[in-house]
């Protein structure tokens, strides 16, 4: 595809056996249109393994689950969760202008289970009500809060979407 023939690919091993490694395309310079969602984070890194890890040692289990991950950038969590849990329904999403990269790297890695749409925590006007009625399973959000001035939206939103048995899993880098 023309629009991310100067990405570049990057690659996560996972231990469960019949899973391929999960691939997304990235710019590593955060200098395209997409900005700095487009790259790919030491905090989606560590998020992405400790929950191949908790797979492995069978302490997570979502089948059948619908997983929602915020300001998923270019989704490499998200679509290791959907690689690692088949049966699972995954929404990535973040704001419109990285929704194109987010269905390109579900589509790289046949992740079938995997959808993406726009959700910008500081336009909650514009959100898709899905969510007031079936509250996801889990929220994920790693890297999200690298800006203080996103903390208040991100609070609001994870208040909004989360439901009484809602596990939330944030990771992040303190900047």
């Amino acid at each position: 595809m023309a629009e991310f023939d100067d990405y570049i690919e990057y690659s996560l091993e996972v231990s469960r056996q019949d899973a391929s490694p999960v691939r997304v395309l990235q710019d590593a310079s955060g200098a395209t249109r997409c900005g700095v969602g487009s790259t790919v984070w030491d905090a989606g890194l560590v998020l992405a393994k400790y929950l191949d890890r908790q797979t492995a040692d069978q302490q997570l289990d979502l089948a059948g689950k619908t997983v929602l991950e915020l300001g998923s950038g270019t989704g490499l969590v998200g679509i290791t969760i959907a690689k690692l849990h088949p049966s699972s329904t995954v929404v990535l999403t973040d704001k419109s202008s990285l929704v194109p990269l987010l269905q390109r790297n579900a589509t790289l890695n046949n992740a079938v289970n995997a959808s993406a749409e726009c959700l910008d925590w500081c336009d909650v006007e514009h959100w898709n009500n899905r969510w007031n009625e079936n509250k996801p399973d889990l929220i994920l959000v790693s890297d999200g809060i690298w800006d203080k001035d996103l903390h208040g939206p991100l609070a609001d939103t994870l208040a909004q979407l989360a439901g009484a048995n809602t596990r939330v899993l944030v990771a992040y880098e303190t900047r």
